[in-house]
């Protein structure tokens, strides 16, 4: 078992952008059926959300345990917009259309979000790098 001192920013900036691409692609596919009123599945597509989970850091902590972890995509479970349009094929009896719970401008900040902090995990990387090339110049002769 590895202690605390064997954390690394890389890792667990690593484990940063994976999350955040991951989050960025699940935001594209809620903007991409923003509009589908039926899926595969039946009725509108429904809104998805990465969850995000981290790990506490302790003494008996192992090195692959620290960083951002996605166990899970869930449906967004609130309800879905109901427009009145009777001529669309997916109408209701009362002339209803049931289109998917994504607002776009909401699913835009989300993705301007996950956009920032990807790229701050990017800017902890350059930082070590930069930092390990520092070091290295330091010690050469």
């Amino acid at each position: 078992m590895q202690g605390i001192e064997s954390i690394s920013g890389r890792d667990i900036a690593v484990s940063g952008l994976k999350a955040q691409r991951l989050r960025m692609n699940v935001i594209a596919n809620n903007i991409a059926n923003a509009f589908t009123t039926r899926t595969p599945e039946g009725g509108p597509f429904r809104r998805q959300l990465a969850v995000f989970r981290g790990e506490q850091i302790g003494p008996m902590s192992t090195k692959g345990a620290f960083g951002v972890r996605t166990p899970m995509i869930m449906s967004d479970p609130s309800p879905f917009r109901l427009v009145y349009d009777p001529e669309h094929p997916d109408a209701n009896e009362n002339g209803y259309v049931a289109y998917p719970n994504i607002n776009v401008a909401v699913e835009m900040v989300n993705l301007v979000s996950a956009q920032r902090a990807y790229e701050a995990n990017v800017a902890v990387l350059s930082s070590g790098r930069r930092m390990d090339q520092k070091a290295l110049e330091i010690i050469q002769p």
